[in-house]
């Protein structure tokens, strides 16, 4: 019996293990905060509880992260938070998304920061990014230099490095209320659908200021130029 249980941990542990590796590799899956460390945060909830508490916002998975103590926690009901105020930045939750509220001159808008890690290849031959397979990531989270799927559970050189290249993109969600009627909007074309009146107006601005609504200062941009319009 005690045989089985010491087999059993190593199982387990074995699993984990393997489990961290996978979670490694798969670098678009990481966290991505968006404080550069955790801040506390005065949180108040729709039942009127108001807790300080030291959180980060993980814009890639879009979770709250929290520490109860010395515990890191995960937050699983952000829809019961009626405002998060973290320094001079507020927060609001619409449709179950973690927002950040900017006045404008449209009327208040809503950001939903959404971070993704874009694979972009891997450095080859003269540090030329190519397509090919990578065989070396990054695993300091697991203590190792580095890990090698071509050797698995052994550490490769210290000066190995992580050959992969990201490169780090937006995907944001905004939210604006007219008239006091929220709209959601994600894309150009979003936009574009959403008030066909002004397409026409809108495509020529995006086109001539070579805007986008990746970045959030674009999409002000957009949201800004669509408030002349409708003056």
């Amino acid at each position: 019996e005690v045989v089985f249980c010491t087999m059993k941990r190593l199982l387990t542990s074995i699993v984990i293990f393997g489990l961290s590796v996978l979670s490694l590799a798969a670098q678009q899956n990481k966290r991505i905060y968006l404080f550069p460390e955790f801040t506390v945060g005065q949180m108040e909830f729709y039942n009127h509880t108001i807790v300080d508490v030291k959180m980060n916002f993980d814009a890639a998975g879009q979770k709250v992260y929290y520490y109860d103590g010395g515990t890191l926690m995960e937050m699983t009901n952000l829809p019961m938070v009626k405002i998060l105020q973290v320094g001079d930045r507020v927060f609001v939750v619409r449709e179950g998304l973690l927002c950040e509220v900017f006045d404008k001159a449209i009327g208040p808008v809503l950001v939903n920061w959404k971070f993704k890690s874009v694979n972009k290849g891997s450095v080859g031959a003269m540090g030329i990014p190519t397509q090919g397979k990578v065989d070396v990531i990054s695993s300091m989270d697991l203590g190792r230099s580095s890990y090698s799927p071509s050797n698995r559970g052994e550490a490769d050189r210290a000066d190995i490095h992580n050959v992969e290249i990201w490169e780090q993109k937006n995907d944001n969600t905004y939210f604006i209320s007219i008239h006091k009627q929220w709209y959601r909007i994600k894309t150009l074309k979003d936009l574009y659908a959403t008030f066909p009146d002004y397409a026409p107006q809108l495509k020529d601005h995006a086109k001539s200021e070579h805007l986008t609504m990746v970045k959030a200062e674009d999409a002000f941009k957009m949201f800004d130029y669509l408030h002349t319009l409708m003056d």
